[in-house]
């Protein structure tokens, strides 16, 4: 299994943007479903192409915050081809860090233009508050200085085409890795079918959140000292 895990560069944005797309389309997750509602889609599009949009204009954004860590895993076997990404918010003292809030970049003209296009923005705060609250009942303001955190629905992504072979699991113990080394806890928001891997890699939860009417799980790996 040629595999390998590495750090985003600014050319590979456009290949997060379509594994995430892939991963959590509107056709087949609910989630992405409510936040862009058939009815509201652009006659002028392709199907799911203002959600993919949307994604890509959120992970440059992201990509371009010192408050973030974005990586990638690529098959060595496919020339190095993006399957898979994971975006962890990472603790202020640490390395490409500062407090920040991601910001939904301004439409630009072109493509970028269309970046919110088909989105409910009322669907999209109410998420947003849901997960802010959660976050902020367990940790209050200790949350950016203390934690490790991937807490968006689309932080970790598989393209569906790879699925079965570990890949998820390999980009969430680079999170997992990366915080022990810090000493810190690792926080993430999991969807249905991203829970058995976070149980599986030791998170356990902390709350039961009804997004949209579907049950998440707020959940933590609260870091261990080794002993001896």
């Amino acid at each position: 299994m040629a595999l390998s895990i590495r750090q985003a560069r600014e050319t590979d944005l456009e290949a997060i943007a379509n594994t995430a797309a892939a991963a959590f389309n509107p056709t087949t997750d609910a989630i992405s479903r409510r936040l862009f509602p058939p009815d509201l889609q652009p006659t002028d599009m392709p199907p799911g192409e203002a959600c993919r949009q949307w994604r890509a204009a959120r992970k440059s954004a992201s990509f371009h915050s010192d408050g973030t860590a974005l990586m990638v895993a690529v098959d060595d076997a496919l020339q190095g081809q993006i399957v898979g990404f994971a975006l962890w918010d990472v603790p202020v003292p640490s390395p490409r860090c500062a407090p920040h809030q991601p910001q939904e970049p301004e439409p630009e003209p072109g493509p970028a233009a269309h970046a919110h296009a088909g989105l409910d923005q009322s669907a999209l705060a109410e998420m947003r508050r849901i997960l802010a609250e959660d976050a902020r009942a367990h940790f209050g303001d200790e949350m950016k200085g203390n934690v490790w955190r991937s807490v968006d629905l689309d932080y970790i992504a598989v393209d569906p085409r790879h699925r079965r072979r570990g890949i998820g699991k390999m980009l969430l113990q680079w999170g997992v890795q990366r915080a022990a080394a810090e000493q810190r806890d690792c926080y993430l928001v999991a969807t249905p079918a991203g829970r058995p891997l976070y149980e599986a890699a030791g998170f356990t939860e902390l709350s039961t959140l009804l997004i949209f009417g579907v049950p998440h799980w707020s959940m933590i790996k609260r870091y261990v000292p080794v002993s001896g």
